[in-house]
């Protein structure tokens, strides 16, 4: 079968979490000491900590991205929609961490 569509779904999708994560580490390098990880309006800073958190974000997320790609080629095979529609929602949730990758460089530099 031809999977087209869920392939440059995810491809894109790991282009943002890999990018996110490269650009997070490049611009947070230079930082000593601890990161805002999560800052809220009405709380403040509630998460402090070092490039830990951010290296564990990035590996994660590439992770998820790549097991997605694997479920969403299988459903594709049976099912041309819900393949479709995992691959689609994987490159959601890339743009919502890519997001989160930039929050943080913001909150730090």
């Amino acid at each position: 079968m031809n999977h087209r569509v869920v392939t440059a779904l995810c491809a894109v999708a790991l282009l943002f979490v890999l990018g996110g994560w490269v650009w997070a580490l490049a611009a947070l390098a230079g930082i000593r000491g601890l990161l805002v990880l999560h800052f809220s309006d009405i709380a403040g800073i509630t998460a402090i900590g070092g490039l830990g958190p951010v290296v564990f974000m990035g590996a994660f997320g590439a992770l998820v991205v790549v097991m997605d790609f694997f479920l969403a080629r299988e459903f594709d095979a049976r099912d041309r929609v819900t393949g479709k529609f995992l691959a689609a929602m994987t490159l959601v949730f890339a743009i919502l961490l890519f997001m989160a990758f930039a929050a943080i460089i913001n909150a730090n530099v």
